[in-house]
């Protein structure tokens, strides 16, 4: 009978760490706050690269207020982005598309820029994209970077092809992103309407 007992503690026990250690490294987009107290309608857990989009959309005037958060980014030699294809063509979503960048610097905001993709060696300068764009910031905080921003869609958008990325920085200038399937498969249709 002790024995029974102690077997039927020891698996509770077992079955009880299990469970909090998988919940604390399940991160997702439902359980993430932020320091500015901002609330999103709707969240989504990026299939790749360890990052989560955040967004409020107003479909009759194109308004999309985004956070995007990407994890694993402990230092500043690396650069994070994300990004809209105007063409919505998922197929080869990085040409044209108009992302908004983040260069984490030592002390202070990471610098927030916008640059328009056109072609696959890019150097992401900074320019303009097709996109009237406001309130553009980012933040890192420990290992994560933070892309905040209101873009304006055009009326009755639904979806769009967005991608999203990291890379090296040699100088100031950022390099070519890695070419395993993680950051190649780092693109999605989104359907702005719907909630997850």
């Amino acid at each position: 009978m002790v024995g029974k007992l102690m077997v039927m503690r020891f698996v509770l026990a077992i079955s009880v760490l299990s469970s909090l250690l998988l919940t604390s490294s399940a991160q997702t987009c439902k359980g993430q706050t932020f320091t500015n107290n901002k609330v999103y309608t709707s969240c989504r857990d990026l299939p790749h690269l360890t990052s989560y989009l955040h967004w409020t959309y107003n479909q009759n005037t194109g308004s999309l207020d985004i956070a995007f958060r990407h994890s694993g980014i402990s230092s500043t030699n690396r650069w994070v982005a994300w990004a809209i294809n105007p063409t919505n063509n998922l197929n080869s979503a990085m040409v044209g598309a108009q992302a908004l960048v983040a260069i984490p610097k030592s002390g202070g905001a990471p610098r927030a820029y916008t640059s328009s993709i056109s072609g696959y060696s890019t150097q992401l300068a900074e320019g303009n994209i097709s996109y009237p764009h406001s309130g553009l910031t980012a933040t890192h905080q420990g290992n994560e970077v933070t892309i905040y921003a209101t873009l304006t869609l055009p009326n009755g958008t639904t979806n769009l092809v967005h991608l999203w990325q990291d890379g090296p920085i040699s100088g100031s200038t950022p390099g070519i992103h890695d070419q395993n399937p993680a950051n190649l498969g780092a693109k999605e249709s989104l359907n702005l309407t719907g909630t997850v």
